[in-house]
């Protein structure tokens, strides 16, 4: 398969799945808003892998493949600049949604990992979950 086709597919996939997430929400829109535990703690790995990351305080953070945001929005709470990416433009709406609800500043930018359109050295620390397929 060629890396524009896969690109696509997993593109459309996405948009697919985000456009379900934004059905339920749109019933529950009390959702969008969560208390950082609710990421950290859904999964036991993920708070330490957090932790990881060290105080965000001040620093420039990408959250790789942000998917539906939350993990951004916590870095945000944690007082960082972020700037999440994501190859789904639904998955993009349903994060800026969610900055929206919990009150927080994160720049969405819609782009595939394999062509960052960002320079290098352009972040302190990096977050990526559920990234590879």
């Amino acid at each position: 398969m060629a890396a524009t086709d896969r690109l696509s597919a997993e593109q459309l996939f996405h948009d697919t799945q985000a456009l379900e997430r934004a059905r339920d929400l749109g019933r529950e829109p009390k959702r969008l808003r969560f208390a950082d535990a609710d990421y950290l703690d859904h999964e036991t790995w993920i708070r330490p892998a957090f932790a990881q990351l060290g105080k965000l305080t001040g620093l420039d953070v990408l959250d790789y493949g942000c998917g539906h945001g939350m993990a951004a929005v916590v870095m945000a709470r944690s007082g960082a600049r972020v700037t999440a990416f994501d190859l789904s433009r639904g998955y993009l709406e349903e994060a800026d949604r969610r900055a929206r609800a919990n009150q927080v500043r994160i720049k969405l930018v819609q782009a595939d990992g394999e062509r960052l359109p960002f320079a290098s050295a352009s972040f302190d620390r990096i977050w990526g979950n559920a990234i590879l397929h």
